[in-house]
């Protein structure tokens, strides 16, 4: 075997991981659908009691005791990360990946607690560079991006469409940065969608994602919203949707 031959493949790698705590990949019953969770959606999804342990798969894999076809999983920050965990669950047979997570608000009518559906993602990261994609924006896929924005419709959940912003480093946000992106229509920026969507794209799996907004930077300064009621009850709201869909 070569040295590297597990570079090219993540399946052969994820094979011998699963293999060494006692699984066999051939013979797992993987769910098609999985959502990748922020830490406190996770949580409360396991509060609730509503999924099985199956297989250490991208973390630790649930499987919905209502629909076997359909998972969860504690999602990883940032955009390496998360392209990391995304391998993973599709080279274990998962085709289909939702990120639910936590973003802050771009536009200057958001308040915390509305929630946005993207269409995409504007690329300030390494990761799609590194999989060959040197694009200024990289999609979600519109088949279950449109499917999940029927989903919320049917349900009466109000949220906003539109592509957003992914950014490495946090903490290294420009105000010209957030007026060049709030001009191109992003709705909000988080860590994590440009490396699953880059993953979903290369290895030919449908990804799309669904944020809170936790908070909002304007002119009048940061809001933030991780004590306001409107953010918790996004958080129910999202976990409940998740919840009458399997």
């Amino acid at each position: 075997m070569e040295k590297n031959e597990f570079l090219t493949d993540p399946k052969k790698l994820v094979r011998l991981e699963l293999k060494n705590q006692g699984f066999d990949i051939d013979k797992m019953i993987v769910p098609k659908r999985v959502f990748v969770l922020a830490d406190s959606l996770y949580d409360e999804m396991l509060k609730r009691n509503c999924g099985t342990y199956q297989y250490p798969l991208g973390g630790k894999l649930f499987v919905f005791n209502a629909n076997d076809n359909i998972g969860f999983v504690k999602g990883h920050m940032c955009s390496p990360a998360i392209a990391t965990q995304a391998e993973d669950l599709i080279a274990g047979g998962v085709k289909e990946l939702i990120h639910v997570g936590f973003a802050g608000g771009l536009q200057t009518d958001m308040l915390p607690g509305d929630i946005v559906v993207t269409d995409g993602a504007y690329n300030d990261t390494a990761v799609a560079r590194l999989y060959g994609y040197d694009l200024d924006r990289i999609e979600s896929s519109i088949e279950l991006t449109d499917e999940l924005c029927k989903a919320l419709s049917d349900n009466d959940i109000a949220y906003r469409r539109g592509v957003h912003w992914t950014t490495d480093a946090g903490y290294m946000e420009s105000w010209g940065q957030v007026l060049a992106y709030r001009e191109k229509g992003a709705q909000c920026v988080e860590m994590e969608g440009v490396g699953l969507f880059t993953v979903a794209t290369y290895r030919k799996c449908l990804a799309t994602a669904i944020y809170v907004i936790s908070d909002v930077l304007s002119e009048k300064g940061w809001n933030l919203g991780w004590n306001e009621t409107k953010l918790e009850d996004s958080v129910q709201k999202i976990i409940n949707f998740i919840v009458s869909t399997v």
